[in-house]
């Protein structure tokens, strides 16, 4: 069905001035909402932080480096009490006053001040498992982030599929409702003239007044539902409300690729292309993975460090590079975890169970998208048959209104043969513009389940 030149114009006109006319197709429209729409945008936040994590996890396979510095003020030296090798050795050489001497002394040790820095370095060698685990399941984590930003981007691909289509029939039905407008009003003026010639009633002239103004509220009707399709549209696409658009595309039916396969051959391809399933199988893998990062606790650790360092003693603190003595080690520190409460083997059990738990969803996701597509692929068909269906009615409705006319014209019937004649074609078009947007509509929901959109 063509749409009049004049409602394409009231089209752009009705809209708030606000710049530069923006116009509209649905490959540009998907455009806009994948660059503007805001769950998108907060998909692709959430990728990012999953990348951030990666590394994050990736640093725990990676040895430490750390400086380190401190400085120590004793302000009472510690002693200690040791025996008085001294006195021996005095006693043995008969000095005088040796019996008289202590048979304990106390000494101090160290130096007021102690400055200290260096470096310690520290890897991990083996920690059961926990670190190479925990970097692969943030790996696992930010795949599922990229599964569901692909998911994002299909809900957001039907959704504006959906209102652009929804603005077309909006504005398809404007059109109808405006030829049955403009139809009424030359079968007033008919009815007008048949009367002057004696050939119609009063009667019959209001009855053509009444239906024309019965067209002019629903006229209002549709351009006010046109108006909030647009305004939903924009929504989607992320622009201003005050944005005006310009469409000229029109509700009309387009073949498609997926009339001729069967059911369980798109079946398939869902159930191959679905991010949600892919999302699954990366759920699994992340259960196992917790049950090895679990089992991990409760093996043993082993972790080699090295410290490099100088350290400097005086009693004031003007130190010099003379003060300073270096130290460098190795060491390799073993941990066998003994008791923790049974709390590891709590956590060994929570694992078991999350595994069990993504393998029931995974067959609950595959069950339900068989549903999804099986349900898209019949209401694709059955609206596709009714667009078939619907056309043809058109064409019956306008040669009956053809003949209503003729029969008018030659005195043979009646005007009310002839409106409702009229009000036959007014709704085969509104069914027939319905047929294709609910054709549209469930072609886009079919897509979708293909993740094909």
């Amino acid at each position: 069905m063509k749409i009049p030149k004049f409602i394409m114009t009231v089209w752009v006109l009705s809209i708030p001035l606000a710049g530069q006319v923006l116009e509209l197709d649905l490959a540009n429209a998907r455009q806009l909402a994948l660059a503007n729409n805001t769950r998108i945008k907060l998909a692709d936040e959430a990728l990012k932080k999953a990348d951030a994590r990666v590394s994050e996890a990736r640093a725990g396979l990676l040895p430490t480096f750390s400086g380190f510095s401190s400085i120590q003020r004793a302000w009472d030296l510690q002693t200690t009490k040791i025996p008085n090798f001294l006195k021996d050795t005095f006693v043995q050489m008969k000095l005088s006053g040796a019996e008289d001497l202590p048979d304990y002394m106390e000494m101090a040790f160290g130096l007021e001040n102690t400055l200290v820095y260096g470096v310690n370095i520290s890897q991990p060698l083996f920690v059961g498992g926990a670190v190479i685990n925990s970097y692969r399941l943030s790996r696992d984590a930010r795949s599922i982030s990229v599964t569901q930003l692909e998911a994002t981007r299909q809900g957001v691909l039907l959704e504006v599929t959906n209102a652009y289509n929804g603005v077309l029939f909006a504005r398809s039905v404007m059109g109808v409702m405006q030829q049955s407008l403009e139809a009424a009003e030359k079968n007033l003026e008919q009815v007008q003239k048949f009367r002057a010639t004696g050939a119609a009633s009063d009667f019959d002239v209001l009855r053509a007044e009444v239906q024309l103004a019965n067209y002019k509220p629903q006229l209002v009707s549709a351009e006010n539902n046109a108006h909030l399709a647009v305004s939903n549209l924009l929504l989607i696409l992320g622009l201003d409300e005050s944005q005006l658009v310009l469409i000229t595309e029109e509700l009309a039916y387009l073949p498609n690729q997926y009339s001729d396969k069967g059911l369980e051959e798109l079946v398939a391809v869902a159930l191959q292309n679905r991010p949600e399933v892919e999302m699954l199988v990366h759920q699994q893998t992340m259960a196992q993975r917790q049950l090895s990062l679990a089992r991990a606790a409760l093996l043993p650790s082993l972790v080699f460090g090295t410290s490099y360092q100088y350290q400097g003693m005086r009693n004031d603190l003007d130190f010099t590079g003379d003060d300073f003595s270096k130290s460098f080690n190795s060491s390799l520190s073993l941990s066998v975890p003994l008791f923790a409460g049974l709390g590891n083997q709590a956590k060994i059990q929570q694992a078991k169970v999350g595994i069990n738990e993504a393998r029931y969803q995974e067959e609950s996701l595959r069950r339900g998208i068989r549903l999804e597509v099986e349900a898209a692929y019949y209401k694709m068909k059955e609206a596709e048959e009714n667009v078939s269906t619907q056309s043809k009615v058109i064409d019956s409705a306008a040669e009956a209104l053809r003949l209503a006319d003729l029969r008018y014209t030659e005195g043979a019937s009646t005007q009310l043969e002839v409106m409702n004649a009229e009000v036959a074609l007014n709704q085969a078009r509104l069914n027939y513009q319905r047929t294709l947007f609910e054709y549209h509509t469930a072609l886009a929901g079919l897509k979708k389940a293909l993740n094909q959109l």
